[in-house]
C-alpha cells in the first residue's frame, strides 16, 4: 500500500512538469543545437540535462502560481495542486529546485546558455505568470519569449555566442505562439471570460483575433524565408518547414473569413505540428551540412 502512495505522488510531481510540453521545448533546443552545428555528445547531455530541470521546474512553478486560476476551469481543474493532491507551497519548492539546477547544469556548457535558461524562466514566472498574465491580452508575446529561450540555449550550445539567426529562430516560436494560443482561447472563449483572464479574444473579440493570427503567422512565413535567404539555412530547412506554414497560413485566412468558436479546435490542431516542422527542418539543415 505504501508503494502504491509513493508511486502516486511520484505521479503528481511528475504532471507538475507537463511531461509533453517538456518535451516538444526540448526538442527545440536540441533541434536548434544541430542546425547550429552542434555535435558534441557531452554538450548535448549536459544541455539536455539543463532543459528538462529548467523547463519541468519553471512548468512546476507556474502550476502553483495559476492553481486559482486553474481551479476554476474545467479543464484545468483537475490538475495536481487545484485538485489538492500536490500543496501549492510543495509545487513551488520543487519547481524552485529543479530550475534552479537546470540553470546550473546550462552554466557547465557556457555563461550564454546559462543566460538564455535564465531568460526562459524569467520571462515564464515574473514577466508572462505574475506581470502580465492577468493585465494584458498581449502577456503571449512575453510569454512566447519564454517558449523560445530553449532554442536560443540550443544555439548558445553549439556556437558559443549570440547571433542573428538564433534572433531569427526564437521569433519563429515566438510567432507560431498566437495561432497556438489564441485558438484554443477561442475555443474555451468562456472559461477565460469567467475567470477574468484577459485573453486577446476576450478583449476584442474572435474576428479580430482571428485576423492578428494571420497577421503573425505572414511575418512566421517571412522570418523562415530570411533564415533562408542570409544562408543561415539551407534547402532542406525550407522544403521541411515552409509548406506546414503555408497550409497554416492559407487556413487561418480562411478562417479569419468566417470565424467559428468550433473552427477554432481545427484551427489549433493545423497549427499544433507547425513549430516542430520548423524545428525539425532546422535540425536535418544542420545534420546534413555537418555530414557533407
Amino acid at each position: 500500500m505504501e508503494a502504491k502512495v509513493i508511486s502516486s505522488r511520484i505521479s503528481d510531481y511528475i504532471c507538475l512538469t507537463k511531461p509533453k510540453q517538456t518535451f516538444l521545448l526540448l526538442l527545440t533546443s536540441i533541434f536548434t543545437y544541430f542546425g547550429a552545428g552542434g555535435y558534441d555528445l557531452r554538450i548535448l547531455i549536459l544541455l539536455t540535462a539543463a532543459m528538462i530541470l529548467s523547463i519541468s521546474g519553471t512548468t512546476a512553478v507556474n502550476m502553483a502560481l495559476d492553481a486559482d486560476i486553474d481551479s476554476l476551469m474545467s479543464r484545468t481543474k483537475e490538475r495536481p495542486v487545484p485538485s489538492g493532491k500536490v500543496s501549492q507551497e510543495g509545487a513551488l519548492l520543487f519547481g524552485i529546485v529543479v530550475f534552479l539546477m537546470g540553470v546550473a547544469v546550462a552554466y557547465l556548457i557556457n555563461p550564454w546558455t546559462a543566460f538564455a535558461t535564465s531568460l526562459g524562466v524569467v520571462f515564464d514566472l515574473v514577466v508572462y505568470t505574475l506581470w502580465t498574465k492577468r493585465r494584458t491580452p498581449l502577456s503571449i508575446v512575453f510569454g512566447g519569449v519564454a517558449g523560445a529561450a530553449p532554442s536560443l540555449a540550443g544555439w548558445t550550445a553549439a556556437r558559443g555566442l549570440i547571433e542573428l539567426p538564433a534572433i531569427l529562430i526564437m521569433l519563429i516560436t515566438i510567432l507560431w505562439i498566437p495561432a497556438h494560443i489564441w485558438y484554443i482561447s477561442i475555443y474555451y472563449l468562456d472559461d477565460y471570460r469567467e475567470v477574468g483572464v484577459p485573453m486577446l479574444p476576450v478583449v476584442i473579440g474572435v474576428e479580430r483575433t482571428a485576423k492578428v493570427i494571420s497577421a503573425s503567422v505572414v511575418v512566421m512565413t517571412l522570418t523562415e524565408l530570411a533564415l533562408f535567404l542570409i544562408g543561415s539555412m539551407g534547402i532542406v530547412f525550407l522544403v521541411v518547414a515552409l509548406p506546414s506554414t503555408l497550409l497554416l497560413l492559407y487556413r487561418s485566412i480562411l478562417y479569419a473569413r468566417n470565424p467559428t468558436i468550433e473552427g477554432a479546435r481545427k484551427m489549433y490542431k493545423t497549427a499544433s505540428p507547425v513549430e516542430g516542422m520548423a524545428f525539425l527542418g532546422i535540425a536535418l539543415d544542420g545534420l546534413i551540412k555537418l555530414l557533407l
